[in-house]
């Protein structure tokens, strides 16, 4: 908010005279120069969308390129490291992987809109963006450190410990209490490092990305698929350079070298975002804060003092006036227009049937070696880009909405064989047959091309759809929220089917959100086209047989 007798407000404060009307998403705000990609409905082109383009030079791409890379290099490796050497220490239960998900994920519940305010809060100061990223880079490094450090003294140390630990879950004789520290503080970091990913993910991928495009919608679909074809490649060549560690120079020699890199990629990122910065000019600009805007409400930085700053955002009053803000928030992100297109891509995260923690988990417990399971992930990440290829074709041809269809549903029809696979030709604890792993890992590796390209299809959505809302980053925020309260019920779920041998219900469990998610999209896509089955191909093909 620009001066005023209430700039030293924090997170925690809310003015209570502000109506959620004042905030409300219409549906004006919705529609873009780029409309028909949104709707199929041919519209005329900004007049300044040509000389956008031209102004994404190569070597700014590339640099801005180099910093997601080294970010994302971090996340990856220390996402897969961290499920693996945990499952590796308590092998015969999939408990400590869960509640280690399950609470990393629930703080990103509780503190993803603040997250997100923190971002909104980045533009209305001079080099508040490049703070903004550094700041969270700072925080992502020093967590990664301190779970890799709690990780090698638990193989170190107490690795016969912690499998007892883990065998002894719920009984009297519950194992070391060195094990269970060193697993608290995996937890607590993982829980602020979570944190620290989704405000670097809404800065980069929501914010800068944005704001870089401006109103090209050519430039913003060529930086999504840069960013995202750079997360999918990290998600492929991460899993392998963990699992070729391993096998050669053995688990703790591989967090030792995890931990360098990390530290390594600490300095290299704090010095290059300054770089990336100063290439693109739209990142200079400052933003006025709007009168009526709420932004006290979500900005956690300090304008008097530290001192003053703690005091407010511990007193009773500050948490009421959290609450009421966290509320509001979500009902204005609940009545905006693209709300179910959220709502879908968020279902897809109430599943156990990607290769995260849990199916790898699984997939140990059926004596699949790591190299295998790292060869299989790669696979599936190399038919994921094929989805951020396919997608751009798909928006050409259909259109932006309803290419988000075909990418969903498509992504449905992929996973029943692999439901299939749990209950047909399969035992537990043991290695299925060939034509049954077939069907296992190709109907995953097939639906990672729809989950890929919707993604890249919602993304897209709503960055259009909240382009010149003065809150996007912290509406942004409440769908990584969103997203992580279904992730949240996955934990939930596998915690209670927490044995190997009822993994199979989670599948089926898994397969119907998806296929809610796909039905969710169908209302977004009514709501914005009026109809769901376009009737001109119909007309068009009886026209050719008569």
């Amino acid at each position: 908010m620009s001066a005023s007798k209430n700039q030293d407000t924090t997170l925690l404060q809310a003015p209570e005279n502000v109506e959620l009307e004042s905030c409300h998403i219409s549906e004006t705000q919705v529609q873009t120069p780029d409309n028909d990609q949104v709707t199929g409905r041919p519209t005329a082109q900004p007049a300044d969308s040509t000389s956008n383009d031209s102004k994404l030079g190569l070597i700014p791409l590339l640099c801005l390129s180099a910093q997601h890379l080294s970010i994302t290099w971090t996340q990856r490796t220390a996402e897969f490291a961290t499920y693996l050497f945990i499952i590796d220490l308590f092998p015969t239960t999939l408990l400590p992987s869960a509640i280690y998900g399950f609470f990393s994920t629930f703080f990103a519940v509780l503190f993803g809109g603040n997250i997100g305010g923190l971002v909104d809060w980045g533009p209305k100061r001079e080099r508040g963006r490049l703070w903004v990223v550094r700041m969270c880079i700072m925080v992502q490094k020093f967590t990664v450190t301190l779970i890799y450090a709690a990780l090698l003294a638990l193989l170190l140390r107490y690795s016969a410990d912690a499998r007892e630990a883990g065998e002894n879950i719920g009984k009297p004789k519950g194992g070391h209490a060195a094990v269970w520290i060193l697993f608290t503080i995996i937890i607590i970091s993982s829980c602020v490092m979570k944190l620290s990913d989704i405000a670097i993910s809404v800065a980069i991928e929501r914010d800068w990305v944005t704001t870089i495009a401006g109103t090209s919608d050519k430039v913003l679909t060529r930086l999504n698929l840069w960013i995202r074809r750079i997360d999918l490649g990290c998600k492929l060549v991460s899993p392998l350079f963990v699992g070729l560690l391993t096998s050669t120079i053995g688990n703790s020699k591989t967090v030792i070298v995890l931990a360098a890199i990390a530290v390594g990629g600490f300095l290299f990122e704090f010095l290059w975002t300054n770089v990336v910065w100063r290439s693109f000019e739209e990142l200079h600009r400052v933003i006025p804060a709007a009168t009526n805007e709420i932004e006290d409400t979500t900005s956690p930085i300090p304008s008097s003092s530290l001192t003053s700053w703690l005091k407010k955002i511990v007193s009773p009053r500050s948490l009421v006036r959290w609450f009421k803000t966290l509320h509001r928030d979500w009902i204005l992100f609940i009545r905006s227009p693209v709300f179910p297109s959220s709502l879908a891509i968020s279902l897809l995260y109430f599943t156990t049937l990607s290769f995260d923690g849990t199916m790898i988990s699984w997939l140990k417990t059926n004596t699949y070696s790591d190299p295998l399971i790292s060869g299989m992930r790669g696979v599936a990440v190399v038919t994921g880009l094929a989805g951020t290829m396919l997608m751009p074709l798909l928006e050409t041809k259909i259109g932006l909405a309803r290419a988000g269809s075909w990418s969903i549903w498509s992504e449905v029809f992929s996973l029943i064989p692999v439901v299939i696979t749990f209950f047909v030709g399969s035992h537990q604890g043991a290695k299925a047959p060939i034509w049954n792993q077939a069907l296992l890992f190709g109907g995953m590796a097939a639906s990672r091309i729809g989950l890929w390209s919707f993604d890249l299809c919602q993304l897209k959505l709503l960055q259009v759809s909240l382009a010149d809302n003065p809150r996007r980053n912290i509406l942004n925020g409440l769908q990584f929220s969103l997203q992580n309260i279904l992730d949240l019920l996955r934990y939930v779920m596998v915690i209670i089917l927490s044995q190997p041998s009822q993994f199979k219900y989670t599948a089926v469990l898994s397969f119907g959100a998806v296929v809610s998610g796909a039905c969710s999209y169908l209302v977004y896509l009514r709501r914005e086209r009026g109809h769901l089955l376009h009737t001109g191909w119909f007309i068009a093909l009886k026209e050719k047989l008569h």
